[in-house]
């Protein structure tokens, strides 16, 4: 292995999916409020900046409520859930989303209410990604889908 590889990032698969999503859904929990007047906290792994987020608002009606969503370090987002009545399969194959670097710098210079239907223009897509995606496929393949 190349000594200057990330030592997070494994040299082959990994096997136990559900483990490696639960970690990363620590991430994405919510925490609690910070007191009035406290600085403000450091970004923390897994959450979704402005621009992902406006996407994962757009989106999220297409996945379970109890959905989670969280940033890579590389800005795609993954998106997994738990899985009821499947003790083998804790949890969905996730979707990666990735974002073409042109859309997400056009988001970053928008309004609210543009990155809103710029989000909303992208769903048909999104959608046709979906299409044949099975969240209860026996091996944790991701489906990726590129916007952008």
């Amino acid at each position: 292995m190349n000594a200057s590889a990330p030592r997070d990032v494994p040299d082959r698969p990994v096997r136990n999916f559900p483990s490696a999503f639960r970690a990363l859904a620590r991430d994405v929990l919510p925490s609690p409020a910070p007191e009035p007047g406290a600085p403000a906290p450091a970004s923390s792994a897994g959450t979704l900046d402005d621009v992902r987020a406006a996407f994962w608002q757009a989106y999220r009606h297409l996945f379970p409520p109890h959905s989670l969503a969280a940033q890579t370090p590389y800005g795609s987002v993954v998106i997994s859930w738990s899985l009821q009545d499947e003790p083998q399969h804790p949890y969905a194959a996730p979707v990666l989303l990735r974002f073409d670097d042109a859309l997400v710098d056009v988001m970053r210079h928008a309004d609210p209410r543009r990155r809103q239907r710029i989000a909303q223009n992208h769903e048909p897509t999104l959608r046709e990604g979906l299409r044949g995606y099975d969240p209860f496929a026996r091996s944790p393949n991701a489906r990726v889908i590129t916007l952008g």
